[in-house]
């Protein structure tokens, strides 16, 4: 039978076979296809931790960018400790660098995956055997929610990834850093 609300199947089905009779069985599409919503979840779970890896690479490489540009800019940063600068200015400027850098990152990362999903769901670019799978081919949909929680996590990663390399920067001592200079 074909209803109108999907999400209302399995009460409807009961309520048909209370009324025609209760040696009768019934299977709603949500049972019948049971495993390909398993293997859905499970495929959204390995694709979060992908992504979770792939920013966390990501975040590894800004803390190495930073702790570069600490070492490079050791000169710059006891001059401007010995104007005045404190450390909480000197940590600032550089998880603000990072941040920037990790927003930068998010930004076209979530417009390059928005752009992939929509043309890989127009082109169905996964196909799938009809007579194995009950649909065609693989639909790429980047739901909101999951968009704007992968994209919180990797600006909270490149954050944290930036804590390290600001808190070493603040800690030179600036008659240190320019007595070899």
């Amino acid at each position: 039978m074909k209803i109108k609300d999907l999400d209302q199947a399995k009460v409807i089905g009961k309520q048909i076979v209370d009324r025609v009779g209760r040696d009768l069985d019934f299977t709603d599409w949500m049972t019948q296809n049971h495993a390909i919503f398993q293997a859905l979840q499970l495929e959204r779970l390995v694709m979060f931790i992908t992504i979770g890896l792939i920013v966390l690479v990501a975040a590894l490489n800004i803390v190495a960018t930073l702790i570069m540009m600490v070492l490079e800019k050791t000169r710059d940063i006891a001059i401007l400790m010995s104007m005045g600068a404190t450390k909480d200015n000197i940590r600032r400027i550089f998880i603000l660098q990072g941040v920037v850098i990790g927003v930068i990152g998010t930004a076209f990362g979530i417009i390059i995956g928005q752009v992939a999903c929509y043309f890989a769901d127009k082109y169905h670019l996964i196909s799938l055997a009809p007579d194995v799978y009950t649909i065609a081919y693989v639909p790429f949909k980047a739901q909101p929610l999951d968009t704007a929680i992968v994209a919180a996590v990797a600006i909270l990663i490149s954050f944290f990834a930036t804590l390290y390399p600001s808190a070493a920067a603040s800690k030179l001592q600036p008659v240190e850093a320019l007595r070899y200079e």
